[in-house]
């Protein structure tokens, strides 16, 4: 059977601790049904940095019908900047490379995704039902920023990050 990271056998639903910055959209953090079904691990996200609060807003994308667009700043996702020490560009377009981390609002432990999965895989019943609801309610994401660059046309890199997702998703659907 195969290892996490922290030594000890994987279950066959874990899912590992992700080492490469996956490329996700700001929407998918914070419109995701429950916060055990986030990306677990590092990610880049690329969006507009706020002015005056640290968060990185949403960005429309051209390529989507309209139906489905959200304007500039519809979705937010929270940025912690504790062991972040480059230029913080506030007000510009950039892409933020982090760990895609959870706080809960009650209490203010922080935790993340794989754990949220391990602890509803161990549970059962109306514990199982308890828990998944409270983490429902109280868990909040946010990205604990490794670094921040300024980009240019990030439009059209969140674009062809779509896309290139997309390739590999009709690639494994193949197979």
């Amino acid at each position: 059977m195969e290892q996490t990271s922290n030594g000890r056998d994987a279950s066959p639903l874990e899912i590992p601790f992700c080492e490469h910055y996956k490329p996700l959209i700001v929407e998918e953090i914070v419109l995701a049904d429950h916060p055990a079904h986030l990306h677990y691990g590092k990610c880049s996200v690329i969006g507009t940095l706020s002015c005056t609060n640290n968060v990185l807003g949403s960005l429309s994308l051209p390529d989507l019908p309209g139906a489905m667009q959200l304007p500039d700043g519809a979705c937010s996702v929270e940025l912690c900047l504790d062991n972040y020490s480059g230029i913080v560009p506030r007000g510009s377009q950039v892409e933020v490379t982090g760990i895609l981390k959870l706080r809960d609002r009650t209490t203010e432990i922080t935790t993340d995704a794989g754990t949220l999965r391990n602890m509803l895989e161990a549970a059962d019943g109306i514990v199982f039902k308890q828990q998944y609801e409270d983490m429902k309610a109280n868990c909040k994401p946010y990205i604990e920023v490794d670094y921040i660059r300024t980009i240019s046309n990030a439009r059209e890199l969140i674009s062809c990050n779509l896309k290139f997702r997309k390739l590999s998703l009709l690639t494994k659907m193949e197979m």
